[in-house]
């Protein structure tokens, strides 16, 4: 005798499954993109932020105090200028609501930056569509090492003219 195994008919039930499996992957490719942009736009401003400290640190020097003194000290008023001026250099204009602190102690100066970066894919979706970065960096106008002591920590914002 022979026993028969009903029969049942499967075709098409994969049919189903590839509209969700490609909605998953556009999903999370969207996702790597706008993290991607996103981590881009911290770097981004991390350079920014390094190389206005630097410049603060190197073309702020108060001549008044050198000379009379032989001291060096960033002159808070020149530092503000040139992070401004050297932000304005670098910024590619992805960078969006751009906010610049700065601290100075006598010849350290840190500078603290926030930007906004816009969302490539998060834009469609409501509350994702911009992500708020943020840097600091720290520059010495010395050859010596600073103790963590004299560090400035009070940070007092910056206007540039242009922003």
């Amino acid at each position: 005798m022979r026993v028969r195994v009903p029969r049942t008919d499967d075709r098409g039930s994969v049919l189903v499954l590839v509209p969700v499996g490609f909605l998953v992957l556009m999903l999370l490719g969207a996702m790597a993109v706008d993290s991607a942009v996103g981590f881009l736009g911290q770097r981004q401003l991390a350079d920014a932020t390094a190389g206005a400290t630097n410049d603060a640190a190197t073309a702020a020097l108060g001549d008044a105090a050198f000379y009379g003194s032989g001291a060096l000290v960033i002159d808070p008023a020149a530092a503000a200028e040139v992070v401004c001026r050297s932000v304005a250099a670098q910024q590619d204009g992805q960078l969006h609501a751009l906010t610049l602190a700065i601290a100075v102690a006598g010849p350290v100066i840190r500078v603290r930056a926030s930007a906004e970066v816009e969302a490539v894919f998060g834009r469609l979706l409501p509350g994702f569509g911009h992500r708020w970065v943020s840097a600091e960096a720290t520059a010495a106008a010395t050859s010596t090492a600073i103790p963590e002591s004299s560090q400035p920590a009070a940070f007092v914002p910056v206007t540039c003219p242009n922003s």
